[in-house]
Parts: structure tokens; sequence; C-alpha cells
């Protein structure tokens, strides 16, 4: 059980005991956190000005993502972005004194390794090798940790499932490049602070392939500059109604909504150059999300 994974174990009896009766931390990790805290800083806040290379971290986002990247589209980036990126860098750089201090067998940390793809020699920083598996440390918002790494509903196949940022690709390029299995994901919640340990599987031959031929073909597309072309489309924006005489019934906004990729997306204006954000008019709600409409023929839906 994911429960009582090794790792997971071990984390959860230092928080423990450091509530009880406290812990005294080395004054190396001490050092290396306040390291890691200051470098996250001069990385958010000069973010952008390096130039675009291929990396193991992100070969495995939407294709169309990697080409606005590459060609350095204008992004339409929230200032609070800056903050979320910050808050998951500190938040990483805790996990690792915690995992150091509670005895987990942390081999080494943000080592730089290379994989060469044929059409491409690939570079990546792995996040940490533990027991002889490379592992990606993970700061997660509540519902992504929950419905995606941990939880009832969460585990590595529900990651595989729905892999939009690359996660799989880039455990699989680290461990091929290292030499090892994949381990998986240790994973924070920024919001509770409890901690999941997702493990990839003992046999992982056939998604490792999988996700190496893929890189292969990624690499190949970004390297000989094939066009742009947009991987996700809008659709219908359609709801069930709740209550009233028509209960049950389906009706149709006449509106358009952007994919949830897009939606998340930095260059969404790019592709979608007419979109706005609105209300959900699709909704019987009395707290109405905001969502992002490709198409806004209606404000309200009269039932």
């Amino acid at each position: 059980s994911l429960l009582f994974n090794p790792i997971l174990m071990k984390v959860q009896g230092l928080l423990d005991r450091a509530i009880k009766e406290g812990i005294d931390l080395d004054p190396e990790l001490i050092e290396e956190f306040k390291t890691h805290c200051g470098e996250a800083l001069v990385k958010q806040l000069s973010r952008g000005r390096g130039k675009y290379s291929l990396r193991m971290s992100g070969l495995g986002r939407p294709m169309c993502q990697q080409w606005h990247d590459k060609n350095e589209s204008p992004k339409e980036i929230q200032y609070n972005s800056i903050m979320r990126f910050l808050f998951g860098d500190i938040v990483e750089a805790i996990a690792m004194v915690v995992l150091k201090s509670s005895g987990v067998n942390v081999e080494s940390e943000q080592e730089r390794v290379n994989l060469d793809l044929g059409v491409c020699n690939l570079e990546g920083t792995l996040d940490v090798v533990i027991d002889g598996k490379v592992w990606d440390i993970k700061s997660a918002s509540p519902y992504a940790f929950s419905k995606k790494f941990g939880g009832e509903f969460g585990g590595y196949n529900k990651v595989k499932e729905d892999d939009t940022f690359g996660y799989l690709m880039q455990g699989y390029l680290y461990s091929k490049a290292k030499g090892m299995d994949c381990g998986g994901w240790i994973v924070v919640d920024k919001a509770s602070g409890e901690w999941a340990v997702c493990e990839a599987p003992d046999y992982q031959k056939d998604d490792s392939d999988e996700q190496l031929s893929k890189a292969k073909v990624n690499a190949k597309q970004i390297v000989k500059d094939a066009p742009l072309k947009k991987e996700f489309k809008d659709k219908e924006e359609t709801f069930r109604i709740q209550y009233g005489p028509r209960k049950g019934d389906v009706v149709s906004t006449g509106n358009r909504v952007m994919h949830t990729v897009c939606s998340y997306c930095d260059y969404k204006l790019q592709c979608w150059p007419n979109a706005q954000m609105y209300k959900r008019v699709g909704t019987q709600a009395t707290q109405r999300p905001l969502v992002w409409y490709t198409k806004l023929k209606k404000r309200e839906v009269d039932i």
C-alpha cells in the first residue's frame, strides 16, 4: 500500500517527532536550504531571460506549447504566477531537508544528466536519487494531490492517463540517462502539507520505451522546425438543468469553451486571440466560476 511506502513512513515519523519533541537539524542542511531559496528567487524573478533549449523537463509537454517556447511568442502570465512558482520551489527545498533528516537514503540530488536521442543531445537535471531509483519532487495543489498523485483516486495510472505536463517522459528520460529505474514522484500538497509517494511500477520497460520513442519524435519536430499545429479544440458549452420544470434536460448555451489544457497555457491568446474570461454561463450555481470562452454569444441563459 502507498500508505506504507518506506519513504513516506520515514518522513511522517520525522515530522511526528518534530511536533512532539522537536529535532536537531544538521546545520549543513539549513545552509543548503538557504542557498536553494536564494537560487529560487533569482531563477523566478529573472524568468524568461535565458535562451530556449530542449530539456528533459519540458519535452513531454504539448508540441504547440513547445513551438511557442522556441519561437519566443508573447506570453499571457498573471503577476501572481511568479509567487506560485516560488512557493513550489520553496516547498521542494523544504522537502529535501525533510527527506535527508528523516534517514531516507538520498544518494544524489540536482544531478545534471544527458541522453543522446539521435537528433540531439538532450540535457536535464534530475531531482533526487533514492535507493538506486530516480525520483522527482513535486509540489501540488490540493486537487492535483488527491486526484492525480495520491489519495484514493490518484496514482501512477492516473498520472499516465492525463499527462499534460509530460511527467512520465521526464521521469523515464532522467532514469534512462542515469541507467536506473524511475522511482516516481514524491509530492507535497502546498495547502495542507500532506505528503504522497506516487510509485512507478517495478516493470517499466514498456512505458520507458514508449516515452523514449515519443521523446525522439518530439525532439525531431522541434529540431526540424516543424510548423505550428494547434493540438486542442474548443468545445460547445452545454449543461444539465438541475432543478425546475426542465430538470434533467441538456441545454446548449451557444457559447464555446476553451480546452482545459489551453486555459492553463501561457500562450492561450496566441492560439485563441478572441478568447475572454467570463463567469460560467452554463450553470445554475449561485457562485459561477470564471472560465475561458473562445466564443461568448450569450452571457445569460433563460431556462
